[in-house]
């Protein structure tokens, strides 16, 4: 039988976002200082978990159905960007003191997480074998132990060099993973398809 670490890990740190979630709504309506605090917590727990995901996680699967395993990925990676999205909103509001769907966001975060618990990791230690997965924890001990070192990471789009964040970057399926492409050049080469 395979073991399940890959869900233990991601599951277990999915844990530790949400109690940050938790502790950000709990400072929604104190002073600024306080919120950002919070927010800022939270934000970087989540920054640190999606580059897990997709710099040790995604770049490591090689689904078993080709099909489904590379539709899955782009579209986890599209809901990261979603969710970065609503946050940079809700930053901006939080220093504006202006109200932010905070409900909204809770459950989007919600259900990207529940897909992941139950569907996702599960899928990864499954069709993952050992060897790989000894490889992906120990790429995640390597981000979890060097918090600082993400901060020096630059990336470039394998087509046009644009620079990406380090949570940017799509690995299209036709060209495999050393290709790293910025959304516009994805979409274009989805377009040609």
């Amino acid at each position: 039988m395979k073991s399940t670490i890959i869900s233990e890990i991601m599951v277990r740190d999915h844990g530790k976002i949400v109690k940050l979630l938790i502790d950000f709504e709990k400072s929604i309506g104190q002073n600024e200082q306080t919120m950002m605090k919070a927010f800022n917590a939270f934000l970087w727990e989540l920054e640190k978990h999606f580059f897990t995901e997709e710099k040790a996680i995604f770049i490591a699967y090689e689904p078993e159905d080709e099909n489904e395993g590379y539709a899955m990925i782009p579209e986890l990676i599209k809901e990261h960007e979603e969710i970065f999205d609503r946050l940079k909103v809700m930053k901006k509001s939080v220093k504006k003191k202006k109200v932010f769907d905070f409900q909204g966001f809770k459950e989007l975060l919600k259900k990207h997480k529940d897909f992941e618990d139950e569907k996702v990791y599960p899928k990864f230690d499954q069709e993952l074998d050992e060897e790989e997965k000894r490889i992906i924890i120990h790429r995640i001990n390597e981000i979890y132990l060097s918090d600082s070192g993400l901060s020096g990471i630059m990336v470039k789009c394998s087509e046009c060099g644009k620079r990406l964040g380090i949570l940017q970057g799509y690995y299209h399926h036709k060209f495999g993973k050393r290709w790293l492409l910025c959304k516009k050049c994805y979409d274009k080469i989805e377009e040609k398809n």
